[in-house]
C-alpha cells in the first residue's frame, strides 16, 4: 500500500509498502529522513518541495496512492493540491485539520468533485479551555 503523505507521517512506515513525505521545510525533511534511518523505516522516503507539485509529478510517472494524509496550514490545502488529490484517486484520505472552516470549505470539493464519501471526523481538543480544536477526517472513495 504505497502513501504519499507529509514528513510527519513515519509512523506510518511499519504499515505501508511505501511511504512519501513531502515537506516544505528542508530541515523537517533532514530530521525525518534521519528519524527513518534511525527506526529502519527502509520503506519512508522524504522530499522537499510542495506536495501541489510533487504529487502530481508522481502521479504522471505512475505512482499511485492507496492512501493520502494532509496536514495542510490553517488557509486549508492549495486547491491545485486538491485537484492532484482527486487525479491520484486515492483509496483513502486522512484529513488533519486545525481550522474546521477550511477543513469544510476543502472537504465540499473532495466530496462534490472526486467520488469520495466521508467516513469518520474526530475532532481533538488539544488546546483545552480555547476556541481551537484540531480535526481528523478520514475520506473513503465511493465503492470502496
Amino acid at each position: 500500500m504505497p502513501t504519499a503523505a507529509r514528513a510527519p507521517s513515519l509512523w506510518l512506515a511499519p504499515h505501508a509498502k511505501e511511504v512519501r513525505g513531502i515537506e516544505v521545510v528542508p530541515e523537517a525533511i533532514e530530521d525525518a529522513r534521519r528519524n527513518a534511518r534511525q527506526n529502519g523505516a527502509a520503506g519512508a522516503s522524504f522530499y522537499v518541495g510542495k506536495a501541489e507539485t510533487l504529487l502530481p509529478e508522481w502521479i504522471r510517472a505512475g505512482f499511485r496512492p492507496d492512501v493520502i494524509v494532509v496536514d495542510p496550514p490553517r488557509t486549508g490545502c492549495d486547491r491545485a493540491l486538491l485537484t492532484a488529490i482527486l487525479a491520484a484517486q486515492p483509496k483513502r484520505l486522512v484529513y488533519v485539520s486545525c481550522n474546521p472552516s477550511t477543513l469544510a470549505k476543502d472537504c465540499k470539493m473532495l466530496l462534490e468533485g472526486g467520488g469520495f464519501r466521508l467516513d469518520s471526523v474526530q475532532p481533538v481538543d488539544m488546546f483545552p479551555q480555547t476556541a481551537h480544536v484540531e480535526c481528523c477526517v478520514v475520506l473513503v472513495r465511493n465503492g470502496r
